[in-house]
């Protein structure tokens, strides 16, 4: 399995190397500072349970992709796994949602961490400062600048580091008692009365808690370039689950516990509450200290997941998934080995989406779009199990059938109590990408049949 194989890529990552890769995708504090804000508004108090809820689901979702992607290892990770387990028509609407999924969540994290910059530096204009980032990280993309370099490890560390030293002051100046946590009420009061959390709330705040777990899934996007494939990454992408889960959930709790009495008024939307908690507890040295930390938390996090969207979108063009034209644009490597047309996509596109797009719209939208991948997944990895369709199962996930189910009952509620807009826009995206499978693809796949006929015939 060693040496140079997988178009250009080279197999030298292990264990510890893709396991930075996928805790530097998901991001703790990335995660926490970039949906904590639109989470507490949908669900209040209900913010912990939704993230607690949605630790379920991650958690239940990385043996799916554990189990499946030892089973079926390559660039193209979730897409590739649908494509074998479902077919093709159903595996290119998993690679067309990626597709749309790169110009999309790159562009919400980095303008989150504009957002914290302006916080800290009013002159900067929170849009134009997003696209000035998104410009770095394509230029870093393009020069081979990796997931795994010493500058990527550092900040990993740094960012870790950030989100733990946040959750132990957050607990230290905890302005709740633990039994607030259970009341399922609004901090902010209308008409001096409290407003309680229903249901429903809960719900629609789990998929951006979906969304702060989503990247465990990160090392299959790396398979080509990983020594002992089959081994290596089942490990470590339940590591970087449970990681993701503890480290998080811990911060959500301490977070709560610890927004300060005056968000009990009438605020604006544009209150940064988790700013005001590191201003209380830390001062304004040490909330400035702390933000910076998560500003280049959130730019590390832009760069690992800029790197792999490019390996996506390579992957489905050495499959001719798209038009010959377009297939040799995103296949194209430069002089470094890198997949440059990929990265130059990704960085226009979330350059404009940086410029036009508010931060809330870009999150609630990626976190459907990455849960229909999941019911994906989900749906595969019973699918699979089913059909036995692999010789290879060097993972088998424990608890059959119980993770899959936790995450397609998850998956299914969450998605019902999400804004309209966001449901319509992913299920014309989904049907789109349907239309050109069996439109396009199988036209294809007969053609190519007919003319392997023919030859046959003709050598007869």
């Amino acid at each position: 399995m060693n040496g140079s194989e997988g178009g250009g890529f080279r197999r030298s990552l292990g264990l510890r190397q893709v396991l930075a890769i996928a805790v530097a995708a998901i991001s703790p504090t990335t995660s926490v500072f970039l949906v904590y804000n639109t989470a507490l508004f949908q669900a209040g108090t209900g913010v912990f349970w939704a993230f607690l809820i949605g630790a379920c689901i991650a958690l239940s979702m990385a043996f799916c992709y554990a189990e499946l992607g030892s089973a079926y290892p390559g660039a193209g990770g979730a897409y590739r796994i649908v494509e074998r387990v479902l077919g093709e028509p159903f595996g290119f609407i998993a690679v067309f949602l990626f597709l749309v999924l790169g110009v999309v969540i790159t562009a919400s994290i980095l303008v989150s961490a504009a957002s914290y910059l302006h916080s800290l530096v009013p002159a900067l204009p929170v849009n134009w400062t997003a696209v000035a980032m998104m410009a770095i990280v394509t230029w870093l993309s393009l020069e081979r600048i990796g997931a795994t370099s010493a500058v990527a490890t550092a900040m990993l560390a740094l960012e870790l580091a950030v989100i733990l030293a946040f959750t132990g002051l957050a607990f230290a100046h905890a302005e709740h008692p633990l039994a607030y946590l259970g009341r399922l009420s609004f901090p902010i009061q209308v008409d001096h009365a409290p407003q309680t959390v229903t249901w429903q709330a809960l719900l629609s705040a789990v998929v951006p808690a979906l969304f702060a777990f989503n990247g465990y899934d990160w090392p299959l996007y790396f398979a080509e370039e990983t020594v002992e494939t089959r081994r290596v990454l089942p490990r470590a992408m339940l590591l970087a689950a449970i990681i993701s889960v503890v480290v998080e959930v811990l911060a959500v709790m301490a977070a709560t516990l610890a927004v300060p009495h005056a968000f009990f008024t009438a605020i604006p939307a544009s209150y940064l509450p988790l700013v005001a908690i590191a201003q209380s507890a830390a001062g304004p040295v040490g909330a400035t200290v702390l933000l910076v930390g998560v500003i280049i938390a959130m730019f590390d996090t832009g760069l690992t997941g800029n790197l792999a969207y490019a390996r996506i979108y390579l992957d489905a063009a050495r499959d001719a998934r798209w038009p010959g034209p377009v297939n040799r644009f995103f296949a194209s490597m430069n002089r470094r080995g890198v997949p440059k047309w990929g990265f130059v996509l990704l960085g226009v596109g979330n350059a404009l989406l940086c410029y036009f797009t508010s931060l809330n719209d870009l999150i609630t939208f990626t976190g459907v779009i990455i849960v229909t991948i999941y019911l994906l997944v989900a749906v595969s990895a019973v699918v699979h199990r089913l059909r036995r369709t692999s010789p290879q199962e060097p993972f088998r996930m424990p608890l059959w059938p119980l993770p899959p189910l936790i995450a397609l009952c998850g998956v299914a509620l969450s998605l019902v109590e999400q804004a309209p807009g966001d449901l319509v826009r992913t299920a014309v995206l989904v049907a789109i990408a349907l239309v050109y499978a069996l439109a396009y693809l199988e036209r294809r796949r007969d053609l190519r049949s007919g003319r392997e006929s023919s030859m046959m015939e003709d050598n007869n």
